[in-house]
């Protein structure tokens, strides 16, 4: 695993990030049938409930077996942006720095997943680099109807 996913990570957050913030200041935003707030409240919810964990458990070597995970029904209408943001940060640094402590071992070591198949824990920050990159095209097509 190169540093190089690392890199991708913390550069998609930032920029996912970025256009929440420029984007916040119209309270009718939204992407889908989502809000910015909401579209925070799962990014943090999606890395922490399931990114880490499922990491952390390929890389104990419990070879698990993942379902699709989705918070979609969610209701996040307690949450502040800016807690979801700074809640999303801090489990973004916590599993990279967790990544990047793993031995070769335990970066070879596989889980299953229903729609990907065989994932490592590269191929899992990948999915996660995945799904930044999703809502940054929404929130991308989001700053283009706004600047109309």
């Amino acid at each position: 695993m190169s540093d190089d996913i690392f890199d991708r990570l913390v550069s998609s957050q930032q920029l996912v990030i970025a256009m929440l913030r420029i984007a916040a200041e119209d309270s009718s935003a939204r992407v889908g049938a989502w809000n910015l707030r909401d579209i925070a409240a799962h990014m943090a919810a999606t890395e922490r409930d399931c990114y880490e964990p499922r990491i952390r458990a390929i890389a104990a070597g419990e070879n698990p077996s993942f379902d699709f995970f989705t918070n979609d029904e969610t209701d996040f209408s307690g949450i502040q942006l800016e807690d979801a943001l700074d809640e999303w940060s801090a489990t973004r640094a916590q599993v990279i720095g967790y990544a990047r402590s793993l031995n070769d071992e335990q970066r070879l070591l596989t889980g299953h997943h229903e729609r990907y198949g065989e994932v490592t824990v590269e191929r899992y920050l990948e999915i996660a680099l995945e799904h930044d990159r999703a809502h940054l095209r929404g929130l991308e097509r989001l700053a283009g109807e706004l600047t109309r």
